[in-house]
């Protein structure tokens, strides 16, 4: 029995820890990706890279 407490805690950190890397290494992905797609679209203008970007209204919620 206590084996079994014993491998279901080993079990539930490995599994808390790919989790939040997962989510660690998505969000840096995602923000790398973001920043390349600006710097792609940006204008550049001597040692700047300068982006147009729009505003968008946050007061309503938007349905997709």
């Amino acid at each position: 029995m206590e084996i079994t407490i014993g491998l279901y805690v080993l079990v539930s950190v490995i599994i808390a820890f790919a989790s939040y890397r997962g989510y660690q290494i998505g969000v840096r992905r995602g923000a790398s990706e973001m920043y390349e797609m600006l710097y792609k679209r940006g204008t550049r203008k001597n040692d700047h890279v300068i982006v147009e970007l729009e505003y968008e209204d946050r007061s309503e919620t938007k349905e997709f």
